[in-house]
């Protein structure tokens, strides 16, 4: 098989050319294939009349929407790149992000120009049916090629300065192609669109993805404090039979959807429930699949790689791990386990924020910071690099500690980091949240006795503490690095040798 091109967007909006892509509910609007892509040609020959071209940069400021998906693709016609911006991002990090981008044009819509301080060249994004959008007759396509980039996507930046990651047109379309494969999407599927559009999960695993497997996207504003009370409302009036959550999201619909009906939509209906961004934990898998009687897929990857592994229908699950290596994919696990991989959809590499070019990737095996084991050919992370707990001259790997701590009946969520000691290094700390109803002073001496009981005594956690919301980024994952600076303060007068 031929490495996929630009070339192949066309040709699958050809083939799709009477089927739907786009569904809109909010606003009663469905698009088909061939209506999307004349309305990315459209796009693209307005982005060619404002002064972009092949290797020009354009950042965005756009909520989800069917606009920004029409962006991505306009952009891919003309070979120009896409940095875009998440509107919810505080202004010091949105002002990062369009400080560095490099940009030529800044795009937005009516509702995200407020937010907006910046001299370079603004475009209003009208909504789709404006005559803007309508196709030149000769299609502007820049001569892109597989290996001009697309994307700019800023990584969160919770311990450092946000890294800025260059994926090309190539690694995108190829790598959505092998997920396609090993997922088993294809036509027949109606895909939920929950994730921000503005980082990978967003444009890459629900977008990119099943418009290469000619599927179809019924899209939503997002996931927001109440999508979980009224979760099922979309997918049964749309027909959605796949979807793509978070841990998160996971989690969260388990606590509050008490949808019986819905849950029987899922049984019967929803066949593909992915599972992405973040570690899946065994108990939160386990308990949504016994209430919703379907199996959540997980799978493995980074905004520098793409998706790397994967459980699916097709290749099978394996309990407690990410998958088995999409094809092409190489692994090395090397010293504290870290996971090392040579893959064909490796990104360009960073952007230089000092010189604004692309510092493209050294040698041929990236370092992932993950840690894990290979089994049976399916891999499981034990954790990352920066989360290992090195007490006493052990290491201690958090993500099983956390497995255990999470069947305890009050816990709804638990983190376990290190926190410093003079004398054994690290001490292991476990921060909870518990579920509704549950009050700490009551629940803690239970888990005092539950961890003596759990751990030996080089692995139970010296203190525990709670907390009532844990902090999360915008893609919910959770941000560790605040949770170990906010317990290294509570603990610091008992805990470090003055």
């Amino acid at each position: 098989m031929s490495e996929p091109s630009p070339l192949d967007v066309p040709r699958i909006a050809t083939e799709n050319a009477d089927r739907p892509f786009l569904i809109v509910p909010d606003r009663g609007l469905t698009l088909s294939y061939g209506e999307f892509h004349a309305a990315a040609l459209g796009l693209a020959a307005r982005l060619r009349d404002a002064g972009i071209g092949r290797g020009d940069r354009v950042s965005a400021v756009l909520l989800n929407s069917p606009e920004f998906v029409v962006l991505y693709f306009a952009a891919l016609h003309l070979g120009a790149v896409v940095a875009p911006a998440n509107p919810a991002l505080h202004p010091r990090d949105l002002g990062f992000v369009l400080d560095n981008a490099g940009a030529k044009l800044l795009i937005h819509s009516t509702e995200t120009k407020r937010l907006l301080k910046t001299g370079v060249k603004l475009l209003e994004l009208p909504r789709l049916g404006d005559p803007f959008y309508r196709a030149a007759e000769n299609a502007p396509l820049g001569g892109a090629t597989a290996d001009d980039a697309l994307t700019i996507v800023f990584t969160s930046g919770t311990t450092a300065a946000p890294k800025a990651v260059v994926q090309r047109i190539g690694s995108l379309l190829g790598n959505a192609a092998a997920f396609n494969a090993a997922m088993g999407l294809g036509p027949g599927d109606r895909l939920l669109h929950l994730m921000p559009m503005s980082y990978s999960g967003g444009f890459f695993n629900s977008l990119i993805s099943p418009y290469m497997a000619g599927a179809s996207v019924v899209l939503t504003p997002g996931w927001g404090a109440r999508t979980a009370l009224d979760f099922w409302k979309l997918p049964m009036a749309h027909g959605v039979n796949a979807l793509w959550l978070s841990p998160t999201m996971a989690a969260a619909l388990l606590a509050v959807d008490r949808d019986e009906a819905g849950k029987d939509y899922c049984r019967k209906h929803v066949a593909k429930i992915f599972v992405g961004t973040g570690p899946l934990p065994l108990k939160v898998k386990r308990e949504f699949e016994a209430a919703y009687g379907r199996p959540l897929y997980e799978s493995y990857g980074l905004s520098e790689t793409l998706l790397l592994a994967a459980n699916g229908p097709a290749t099978g699950a394996v309990e407690g791990s990410v998958g088995r290596l999409l094809p092409g994919v190489s692994l090395s696990i090397r010293d504290a386990g870290e996971i090392f991989v040579k893959t064909p959809h490796l990104m360009a590499g960073y952007l230089d924020y000092a010189t604004g070019k692309v510092k493209p990737v050294e040698g041929e095996w990236f370092a992932t910071g993950d840690t894990g084991v290979l089994s049976d050919g399916a891999l499981r992370l034990t954790g990352r690099v920066k989360d290992l707990i090195i007490r006493g001259g052990l290491n201690i790997s958090p993500v099983a500690l956390e497995e255990v701590l999470l069947r305890h009946e009050a816990v709804e969520q638990v983190a376990v980091v290190g926190a410093p000691n003079d004398l054994t290094g690290e001490d292991i700390v476990a921060v909870f949240r518990l579920k509704p109803g549950q009050n700490w002073p009551a629940v803690k001496p239970s888990l005092d006795a539950y961890c003596k009981a759990n751990f030996i005594a080089a692995d139970r956690p010296a203190a525990l503490l709670h907390l009532e919301e844990f902090p999360a980024g915008l893609t919910g994952k959770v941000q560790k690095v605040k949770i170990r600076e906010w317990a290294a303060q509570q603990l610091q007068p008992r805990m470090v040798k003055p």
